[in-house]
């Protein structure tokens, strides 16, 4: 992806990127934008892969299992000059995993199931580099959300309007939900927007 050559680059900071080429395997643009921040430019490549996971698999597991599953996907496409990085995050409540929504019913009950309550979010990410292909690193972050009441004509504008059925839990704290419904966060905002990057950075720093 192309960043403006007007734009701070953060390349300064992570001396392990020059003459490398960094490639963010998702569709999401919440995630691209995230990437943007660091100033540099990257590559979008869509990986198709089934996200299941064991059931045996819970709490931060479970998006961990995915993000490799994501990474291991896209090795034959990986170049040895590539970063890759690859992530997935998951809602849970009570124990209950909410994932990507796939109707409007599931959607609006998932945000009837959050609503006045605290979950998790968790975000995991894998770095793969190209130079060494077999060696994943996989790292996860968790912020705790709190919600306020939710009621039924609320639920209803969001889901027919603001785009759920691409975010777990069906819900984006970037865009109305955020503003109007989320009362506190425990944590990193971007690793419920779907990228710690905090530990995306220190995890880029460490490259050779």
């Amino acid at each position: 992806m192309h960043i403006s050559p007007d734009a701070p680059s953060a390349l300064p900071l992570l001396p392990g990127l020059r003459q490398r080429k960094l490639v963010l395997a998702s569709a999401s643009p919440r995630r691209r934008e995230l990437i943007s921040m660091l100033g540099i430019p990257f590559e979008i490549r869509i990986i198709n892969v089934d996200e299941i996971y064991p059931d045996a698999l819970s709490g931060p597991a479970i998006p961990r299992h995915i993000s490799e599953l994501k990474a291991r996907a896209a090795l034959d496409q990986l170049q040895e000059v590539e970063v890759l990085i690859t992530s997935d995050t998951v809602v849970q409540v009570d124990g209950d995993t909410l994932e990507k929504p796939g109707s409007v019913e599931e959607a609006i009950e998932m945000l009837h199931q959050l609503s006045g309550r605290t979950h998790e979010v968790t975000t995991a990410f894998t770095l793969i580099d190209g130079r060494f292909p077999d060696q994943l690193r996989t790292e996860h972050d968790t912020t705790e959300v709190s919600f306020g009441h939710v009621n039924g004509a609320f639920a209803h504008h969001y889901v027919m309007n603001h785009s759920p059925f691409d975010k777990a839990g069906a819900y984006g704290a970037q865009d109305l939900i955020g503003a109007c419904a989320i009362q506190s966060l425990r944590g990193s905002y971007y690793t419920v927007m779907g990228l710690p990057m905090h530990k995306i950075f220190s995890a880029l720093q460490s490259l050779d």
